[in-house]
């Protein structure tokens, strides 16, 4: 349940009153996020109070007539279904390909580079306009003795075809790479290429597969939208759904950007947490002891996690710590009296303030506070909060485990 911290304090000053919660006011990733007798509707992650009719995928016919109210042309291509999948639609006509030239869901014709020529063009001339003969671009030439045949490089029967690179071997870098940077490409033999020039308008971009590609600036990947739909130069386009983008099933579609699958996000902005122990959770922390597990991911190396629990105010110390993922992570944990005071009292780490409130903060699991509070609070119900940021990020969407327990003294696995 994403949940903003004033909201949470509000919650405590009403103690024990009995809430009607609006249909659609709290967010959810999983059904134990809501309310009790709520359940979490997967078309808009958020709490209703009667389960969600069963998703129908829409028809290509449909989603292409959806598409075109908004002024998007479509005629081919995997397409959203409405029911967080996707559905093949159209096809186009022999010599023309799906998305050509970086128009989405439009039929056309791609033109021919060397690196897309008959699976890479080591040499000779390439026909331009789909196999037309109007045009041709020049993929180099064969290094030694070597003869160009059917644009590869390769060398005549009994013919010694040294190709002179000092032991080395030609690497014909505009095989995989459409363009060129200024100054070219290494060849492999101490020299350089120059792949063919970008048309168009087009500008020679490094991807993110680390090779030189032409790239319109009126497209998806220029306006670095990867999923959704989405205005670009003026026309209304869809840039698709992050499964059919490349992207795995760990990720999903937001404000155009295929963002890591986790029923706790977004809380990654110290005003909007994510409570996972109290009102509407399911879950109960209303005594000297407990504990609390999560599966959450780290999306970033800027990704910053935040969780509040509401717990009974006692004087048990309360310990937090991470197991799994790749990444060196930071964990800060405090807490917050009945009356909203700072209420901790002791840290195993160092102390330092975010947002104007002092935080127990810890390279190294696992992390625990002393709490003390003031005794004349009629209140019995306290806030902790807990953070969960990378020292070091190593993959994306990794994932961890969060463990936050309240202990006996004689149980507090830590030194403080």
């Amino acid at each position: 349940m994403r949940i903003r911290l004033v909201l949470i304090l509000g919650l405590i000053a009403l103690g024990g009153c009995e809430l009607a919660v609006p249909n659609g006011l709290f967010g959810c990733g999983q059904p134990t996020d809501c309310p009790s007798g709520y359940f979490c509707w997967g078309s808009d992650s958020r709490c209703y109070d009667s389960k969600e009719p069963e998703c129908a995928p829409k028809t290509c016919d449909q989603v292409i007539g959806d598409f075109a109210s908004l002024g998007i042309p479509i005629e081919c291509g995997a397409l959203p279904d409405g029911c967080d999948g996707s559905i093949e639609c159209g096809g186009c006509a022999e010599g023309s390909v799906c998305g050509a030239n970086g128009q989405n869901f439009i039929c056309g014709c791609e033109e021919n580079t060397c690196a897309n020529y008959g699976g890479g063009a080591e040499c000779g001339a390439v026909p331009t306009r789909c196999g037309g003969d109007e045009g041709a671009i020049s993929c180099g030439s064969c290094f030694g003795e070597q003869i160009c045949v059917d644009n590869q490089c390769v060398c005549p029967s009994g013919v010694n075809c040294d190709p002179g690179c000092d032991g080395g071997e030609p690497t014909y870098p505009c095989t995989t790479n459409e363009c060129s940077p200024p100054g070219g490409l290494p060849d492999g033999c101490g020299g350089f290429t120059n792949c063919p020039p970008c048309s168009n308008g087009e500008d020679c971009v490094l991807s993110d597969d680390l090779l030189y590609e032409c790239l319109g600036a009126c497209t998806c990947e220029a306006q670095g939208v990867e999923c959704g739909s989405t205005t670009i130069c003026g026309s209304p386009t869809l840039c698709g759904t992050c499964a059919d983008n490349g992207f795995d099933g760990g990720y999903h579609c937001e404000s155009g950007r295929c963002v890591c699958r986790d029923s706790f996000e977004s809380n990654d902005t110290f005003d909007t947490f994510a409570l996972i122990c109290g009102e509407g959770t399911g879950l109960n922390c209303m005594q000297d002891a407990w504990g609390i597990d999560v599966q959450a991911t780290l999306h970033s190396s800027q990704d910053i996690d935040y969780y509040v629990l509401q717990v009974l105010d006692a004087p048990t110390p309360i310990i937090a710590q991470t197991f799994g993922g790749l990444s060196n992570r930071v964990l800060s944990l405090t807490y917050l009296c009945p009356d909203g005071s700072e209420g901790m009292d002791k840290c195993s780490g160092s102390v330092d303030s975010a947002e104007g409130i002092k935080f127990c903060f810890s390279e190294s699991d696992p992390i625990g506070i002393e709490r003390r509070c003031n005794e004349s609070v009629s209140s019995a119900m306290g806030l902790v909060l807990v953070g969960v940021e990378a020292s070091t990020f190593r993959g994306v969407c990794d994932g961890y485990q969060l463990n936050v327990f309240a202990t006996f003294g004689t149980e507090v696995p830590i030194q403080f």
